[in-house]
């Protein structure tokens, strides 16, 4: 709310030379039927928590940096060693903090015993958790208060019909205040307009996330992003 970058949101995409480029909606679920969403997915840690390490080292400080584990990576019998072998060769206590792993609603139809017991061995190391496309799904409000989460994500579906629907604006102002009371932050995706940001605003929204602000970006040209950005406040 106040202008400045505090996280960036680690995102993966394919360009094949023979392919050209290939939508995450198109090789995600192919990658989670075969089971190969588990080795993609240590790649993306592992280049996650290299680069939050290489950008601190080069002067970009984020408050937040954010990874999609899916369910099938969550709940693979090895996920929790994987992720305390990469925050042993790459990260430290600080840089730890600043990871958030976000999940979604999904999780929810899993051993949620089991899913309580995997994100509390990860808090132990200072990882944070959001739930992804928020109200998409078919959470209660008993499971989300069981749930050691540390954010909410409102779905950009909500937030784009800002502008039209009253039942969406409703579901938004529903959504923050219910964060409100169970202490937990709270990113409105999907944010395009200035007149969604400023409705966000005025229901005391506080991150906000999408094309008002930026498309995704590679590496590089988000490094010039963050400083265009942090020399112009």
């Amino acid at each position: 709310r106040e202008g400045r970058i505090i996280g960036a949101e680690s995102l993966a995409r394919w360009n094949n030379p023979t392919l050209g480029s290939v939508s995450p909606a198109q090789f995600i679920p192919i990658a989670e039927q075969t089971g190969l969403i588990v080795e993609l997915g240590h790649h993306i840690l592992e280049t996650g928590f290299r680069t939050l390490r290489e950008w601190r080292d080069e002067g970009i400080y984020l408050n937040q940096f954010s990874i999609n584990i899916s369910m099938r990576q969550f709940t693979h019998h090895a996920f929790v060693a994987q992720v305390e072998d990469l925050v042993q060769r790459y990260l430290d206590d600080e840089l730890c903090r600043k990871l958030i792993f976000e999940v979604t609603e999904s999780i929810v139809a899993e051993d949620i015993n089991r899913v309580i017991s995997v994100m509390n061995s990860l808090k132990e190391s200072g990882i944070r958790f959001s739930m992804d496309d928020f109200g998409t799904g078919y959470s209660s409000l008993s499971y989300l208060n069981r749930l050691p989460l540390d954010e909410i994500k409102i779905d950009r579906a909500f937030v784009g019909a800002i502008d039209q629907n009253e039942g969406d604006r409703m579901m938004v102002v529903t959504i923050l205040n219910m964060a409100n009371i169970l202490k937990l932050n709270i990113v409105a995706e999907g944010v395009e307009t200035a007149e969604q940001l400023d409705f966000l605003l005025r229901y005391d929204c506080h991150i906000f996330q999408g094309y008002y602000y930026s498309k995704p970006l590679p590496k590089e040209q988000f490094d010039a992003y963050y400083r265009s950005r942090a020399g112009s406040l």
